[in-house]
C-alpha cells in the first residue's frame, strides 16, 4: 500500500476515536470477549507481565482482574481519552488486587517502522485485541506483529484477533463510500492503492456518524503470520459475537 494512503487511512481512525472516545468507552465497559477465556488458560499461573497494544479503555485488564489474576499491566493506545477512562476506572482496583498498571499514550503506527517505540520487554504476554483491523497495509500489519513478538520473554505468548465483519448484513448497512471522506481528509483517497478487504464503517447506526477505517484480513495473510514471526502455534479458533465467530484468534508462543 502507498505510504500516503496508509497515512490517510490512519488519520481517519485517529479522528474517529478523538471524536467518539466517550461513546466507544461507554459501549465497552462491561463487554469481555468470550475468546479471552482461552487466552487466560495459557497465561502463567503466577504473576506475569502483559503488554496490551491498542488497549483502549483497558477492558482486557478488567477481565483478567475479574478472573483473580495478579499481573503487571502495560497498556498503550493512541487515544488519550480512552486511556484516561481506563486509568480512572481500573487503576485503584488493580492496585488493590496486587497488580500494577501503566497507561502509555502512543501512536504505534506513527513511525515508518510500525511498533518501533513499543514499551520495552520482556513481557510474558503481548495482546492485540481488536487492533489489526485498524492497521492499513499488509506490510504494516506484519511489521507491527513482528515488533510485538520481539517484546516477548522466552516462552511468552502473543495473542491477536482479526475482526470478521466481511459480508455480514449488520455491517454492510454501516458501510460508507470512499468518495465521502475526501473533503474530510483534504484529498481524495486513491482507490487503486486500497487492498481487498479495506472498508469504511460507521460506528453504530447513525447515518451521519463519521466513519472509521477497517480491514478484514484475508485467509492467506492470516496463515502467513506464524512463519514470519517464528513463533509456535498454541491455539487458533473463532469466538465472540452472537454466532461465536466474529473474531478469529491466534495464540502463539515464543521458543
Amino acid at each position: 500500500m502507498h505510504a500516503f494512503t496508509r497515512q490517510q487511512l490512519h488519520a481517519l481512525s485517529l479522528a474517529f476515536y478523538e471524536a467518539h472516545a466517550a461513546g466507544f468507552d461507554a459501549s465497552r465497559i462491561e463487554l469481555p470477549w468470550p475468546g479471552w477465556e482461552r487466552l487466560d488458560a495459557v497465561l502463567p499461573k503466577d504473576r506475569f507481565r502483559i503488554l496490551d497494544i491498542g488497549c483502549g479503555n483497558g477492558r482486557l485488564a478488567a477481565y483478567l482482574q475479574g478472573r483473580g489474576r495478579v499481573f503487571d499491566y502495560v497498556g498503550t493506545d493512541a487515544s488519550e481519552a480512552l486511556l484516561e477512562a481506563g486509568r480512572e476506572r481500573l487503576t485503584s482496583g488493580l492496585e488493590a488486587a496486587g497488580c500494577t498498571a501503566e497507561w502509555i499514550q502512543q501512536d504505534f503506527l506513527a513511525s515508518e517502522t510500525p511498533g518501533e517505540a513499543l514499551p520495552p520487554g520482556p513481557f510474558d504476554a503481548v495482546a492485540l485485541m481488536g487492533v489489526l483491523h485498524h492497521v492499513p497495509g499488509a506490510e504494516t500489519r506484519r511489521a507491527l506483529l513482528q515488533a510485538a513478538s520481539a517484546q516477548l520473554a522466552g516462552g511468552g505468548v502473543l495473542a491477536f484477533t482479526t475482526w470478521q465483519f466481511g459480508n455480514r448484513p449488520r455491517f454492510k448497512k454501516r458501510r460508507v463510500r470512499w468518495e465521502n471522506v475526501g473533503p474530510v481528509l483534504g484529498a481524495p483517497i486513491d482507490l487503486k492503492t486500497l487492498e481487498e478487504g479495506d472498508a469504511l464503517l460507521r460506528f453504530g447506526d447513525d447515518p451521519n456518524a463519521p466513519p472509521r477505517y477497517c480491514h478484514q484480513v484475508s485467509e492467506p495473510e492470516f496463515e502467513s503470520w506464524p512463519a514470519a514471526l517464528e513463533l509456535n502455534s498454541v491455539a487458533r479458533f473463532q469466538s465472540d459475537g452472537a454466532a461465536g465467530d466474529l473474531n478469529r484468534y491466534w495464540i502463539l508462543r515464543a521458543k
